[in-house]
């Protein structure tokens, strides 16, 4: 039994290291995700930065990259905000603008 909780908790670990992000610049954001970012924070868009969450692994022996979502980063009344949106540009979390999706 403790052979298998070790094993189900090292799995765990070994997911959660394939978790990475990545900066980018607005030009490497996708439109749709930037066009939904424009709707409702067009304010912040000089205020901050994007990234990347992905994941990677290797099949078949070749590196294959899953995108996660999207994250912007940046300031609001000198309050730190992170915006959250999915690949296809839906905003998903919000942290520090007073709302949370």
């Amino acid at each position: 039994m403790m052979f298998i909780a070790v094993f189900i908790g090292g799995s765990a670990a070994i997911a959660q290291s394939f978790d990475k992000t990545k900066k980018l610049t607005e030009s490497e954001v996708p439109v749709v995700v930037i066009k939904s970012f424009q709707k409702d924070y067009s304010d912040l868009q000089r205020k901050g930065y994007w990234k990347l969450h992905y994941s990677e692994k290797t099949v078949g022996g070749k590196t294959v990259f899953t995108p996660g979502y999207y994250s912007f980063n940046g300031k609001k009344d000198g309050e730190k905000i992170v915006l959250s949106f999915t690949t296809d540009g839906t905003l998903e979390n919000s942290k520090g603008t007073g709302t949370s999706k």
